[in-house]
């Protein structure tokens, strides 16, 4: 039997919530609250080329890992700050070649046939109207936004990959996944530590942890030869070797013997990857107002900030420009007025070049390399992936895994499934969420309609207001940063009384729901085939054990 690791919380929450629901019928998922907002008020390149395939070459394992040098503080207004370079190893993986001819359609090839509407995947827990959560749409409030975590539902994601393999995008396989997870003595997140992964004495790959601590490592991008690796682990105190295997654990935590070193400020760096063609007024104008919103949540923690700015515009060939990039700033007056100059245009065709401005925004912008990197890319469209273009989307995510820096989608009004597919999978291989701005609908969208973003993510997601989601993920980063533990988010499941629907049919919902969720959590696909086991269930001191009973009928 596979060695499976589940979160468990979502079960555990409703064993213990279901015994106050008698006589209760409708069943929704719910979250914690997202963040505290205030009401809205008035080309030079670093090196970086993802290498060729190096198929029979060798590199000898470095005698040191490189250490991140100490800031205070992030580089002044105007001044020049040190780019975040992005190592170039020998890297041994299946050759670009090969993984390019896993392209659907996006060369003008014949595209595999999609699924009519109706066999597309549902919400995931069936069409009772019970069952599933809805979002809000924006109204007064501006636009509203939800979001799937495809790091933390997992195996849903590796599920929506396959089932929806026939969308145009290019071959990324994060099927296998292993987690490195790097502390200090006190258990505390390293951030920026180096990592160098090697098998079979070839490096195969090189990046810095991000601010939790985490290192994300995929074997499925490398030959399947390699059965064993080792990761070698630098930070300020010392660097540290660790061996794992192929079928082993999928989370492996490196601890080293001294407390963290961090800067006195820490450096936050925020990149905004905007899609200006004609259809995203609504959206710019929204950044445009609540720019200063985000702003002052970010400077008024207790965390001493040290908070940049910066946006990359792109539109396609032909339009009045490709790319246009706005490198970071502190100087949030300076910001706010190239924002401004912003306007909606251009465009004409569905696709944009998101590909070359995932190049800028990488490889031109002077990322702080002592901090917290986080871009977000907003678009209504899927990137053209039929400009054959040196450098993909794939080098991109590649590039910034290396670097640090966690990029968030963001999916606007028309987006379609060949967008949501592409935007999932950058924001999923570097460390992010996929958010979808909601216009009132309910359940699943399919998309590609003026009011409809493509979102398949089954009950998984919240909502809120798009700028409180920026502010939550950016607080969630810096809080990793802090003495006080990051904010937790635990999925539970609460129910309302409906008189249509027995009881029985309540209980039956919730435990579909929350058996949904520990396949969708699971750090390894589960599939039909694999053996499963149910344990029973003891009741606690004074607690019924009929209910015990009744809880593992159920399971």
């Amino acid at each position: 039997m596979k060695s499976v690791g589940i979160r468990c919380v979502a079960m555990f929450s409703i064993l213990l919530s279901i015994v106050f629901l008698s006589g209760c019928s409708s069943v929704a998922r719910s979250g914690t609250d997202g963040p505290e907002t205030t009401e809205e008020t008035t080309d030079d390149r670093v090196s970086g080329e993802t290498p060729a395939d190096a198929e029979g070459g060798t590199s000898e394992a470095p005698r040191s890992a490189e250490e991140p040098e100490e800031s205070d503080a992030a580089p002044a207004a105007g001044a020049p700050a040190p780019r975040v370079t992005i190592p170039e190893p020998p890297i041994e993986r299946r050759s670009m070649a090969e993984e390019k001819t896993g392209v659907v359609s996006a060369a003008g090839g014949a595209k595999a046939a999609e699924p009519a509407v109706d066999e597309l995947r549902g919400a995931g827990v069936g069409a009772s109207s019970s069952a599933s959560t809805w979002a809000s749409g924006g109204g007064e409030s501006g636009l509203s936004a939800g979001f799937a975590d495809d790091n933390q539902q997992y195996g849903y994601f590796i599920d929506f990959l396959e089932e929806y393999s026939w969308a145009t995008h290019f071959e990324l396989d994060v099927t296998e996944r292993v987690m490195l997870r790097v502390v200090d003595v006190n258990g505390d997140s390293e951030p920026n530590a180096t990592v160098a992964i090697y098998a079979a004495g070839r490096l195969l790959d090189t990046g810095r942890t991000l601010a939790d601590g985490t290192y994300q490592f995929n074997p499925s991008l490398y030959s399947d030869s390699f059965q064993s690796y080792s990761a070698r682990i630098g930070t300020p105190s010392g660097t540290k070797e660790v061996a794992f295997d192929r079928s082993g654990q999928r989370t492996i935590e490196v601890s080293f013997d001294e407390a963290r070193s961090l800067p006195r400020r820490i450096p936050l760096d925020i990149v905004f990857v905007l899609d200006t063609t004609g259809s995203m007024g609504e959206e710019i104008d929204r950044l445009r107002k609540t720019i200063e919103i985000i702003h002052l949540n970010l400077t008024s923690l207790d965390i001493p900030t040290a908070l940049r700015f910066g946006m990359v515009l792109y539109r396609d060939v032909g339009d009045e420009y490709r790319t246009r990039t706005v490198d970071l700033t502190s100087d949030l007056q300076a910001f706010q007025r190239e924002i401004e100059a912003v306007r909606a245009g251009g465009g004409g065709d569905t696709p944009e070049d998101l590909q070359a401005a995932l190049d800028e925004t990488v490889r031109s912008v002077s990322w702080n390399p002592d901090g917290i990197r986080l871009a977000f890319v907003i678009t209504d469209a899927p990137p053209h992936l039929d400009y054959e273009q040196d450098y993909d989307y794939t080098d991109a995510v590649r590039d910034a895994r290396r670097a640090g820096i966690k990029i968030y989608s963001v999916g606007a009004g028309g987006l379609d499934i060949d967008g949501e597919y592409v935007l999932r999978q950058i924001a999923q291989f570097t460390g992010g969420a996929y958010i979808f701005l909601t216009y009132g609908e309910r359940g699943e969208s399919e998309g590609g309609a003026p009011g409809s973003v493509s979102h398949h993510t089954g009950a998984n997601y919240q909502t809120d207001k798009l700028e409180a989601i920026i502010i939550r993920f950016a607080k969630e980063e810096l809080s990793y940063l802090t003495d006080s533990p990051p904010a937790t988010d635990e999925s539970y499941f609460s129910a309302r009384k409906i008189d249509s629907e027995e009881r029985e049919r309540t209980l039956s919902i919730l435990f579909e729901q929350a058996i949904d969720q520990l396949l969708d959590y699971s750090t390894i696909a589960i599939t039909g085939d694999d053996p499963a086991a149910v344990l029973p269930l003891d009741a606690n001191s004074g607690a019924p054990s009929v209910d015990a009973e009744y809880f593992t009928e159920q399971l």
